[in-house]
């Protein structure tokens, strides 16, 4: 039985079970309640061994339900701990394994929509400097403040935020042509840039520059990641707290994997952090 529960995974699941389990004890019940009588020799005998069937019957449901109840509680663990693990600790935005899975359901999907989904990076500048400056604490409360700007600058409904690692943060914009995700980019930056941070050394200002690209048919997570992330190096080389596009027919150096990617470009990462 352990094992059967282990395996619900929705509401649905849920409710067959609870048909299923009280369902099996209307029966036992009416088939104690026709043994019963069968077996009834007197009107004495019948009186008490129905009254047996009517007890057996209240503890047939009340099993069903604790059963039932448990399947709940299954259910309702199994999904915090899946929402857990697809949660940033310190930001509560998605993290980078959502990102991933979010970013290849949209690529899946290209085919089938009118216009393609974009995907933006979004880097704090000389975010080295806040932790040197005002300290690891204030730093993870800039990032929070970030990524509470962030998740206000985008359609919360149908766009998703998530932490990639570090100060990269990533938009998946649902349904973007060329000019909506310029608005959206700018947006962004524009909201990261107008916040503040109190710290007990002074206020913490910090800026973004974002990188962004439209997904194509035939990309791959990784193919993407590439391009927007050639255009937030373009960004930073504009003077940081600017926003850069990359197009998909653009002459583009072979992808790496994302892994790849993420340990090729450490050494740069450190270096335009400072």
């Amino acid at each position: 039985m352990i094992g059967k529960l282990a395996h619900v995974r929705s509401r649905r699941d849920v409710l067959i079970a609870s048909l299923v389990i009280t369902g099996v004890s209307v029966a036992c019940a009416m088939l104690l309640t026709a043994c019963v009588t069968r077996s009834a020799k007197s009107a004495v005998d019948f009186g008490a061994l129905r009254n047996a069937a009517e007890i057996a019957a209240v503890i047939a449901f009340a099993i069903s339900f604790l059963v039932v109840d448990a399947i709940r509680r299954i259910l309702k663990g199994k999904r915090s701990i899946e929402r857990l693990a697809m949660t940033d600790d310190l930001t509560g935005l998605s993290n980078r394994r959502a990102l991933l899975a979010a970013a290849e359901r949209a690529i899946a999907r290209i085919d089938g929509v009118a216009l393609p989904p974009a995907l933006l990076i979004v880097d704090l500048d000389h975010f080295k400097r806040v932790n040197d400056v005002y300290g690891h604490r204030a730093g993870d409360q800039a990032l929070q403040a970030a990524a509470e700007a962030l998740a206000r600058s985008v359609r919360g409904d149908v766009d998703f935020v998530g932490r990639l690692g570090g100060e990269e943060f990533v938009v998946l914009l649902a349904a973007a042509d060329e000019e909506t995700a310029r608005r959206a980019a700018e947006s962004a930056r524009a909201a990261i840039a107008a916040m503040r941070v109190a710290a007990p050394n002074g206020e913490i200002a910090v800026t973004a520059s974002i990188g962004y690209t439209p997904l194509v048919a035939g990309d791959t997570v990784s193919t993407a990641l590439q391009r927007a992330d050639e255009a937030l190096y373009a960004a930073k080389r504009a003077g940081r707290n600017q926003i850069a596009s990359r197009a998909p027919n653009a002459d583009e150096r072979p992808a790496a994997t994302v892994e790849g990617r993420l340990r090729r470009d450490a050494p740069e990462r450190l270096r335009r952090s400072a």
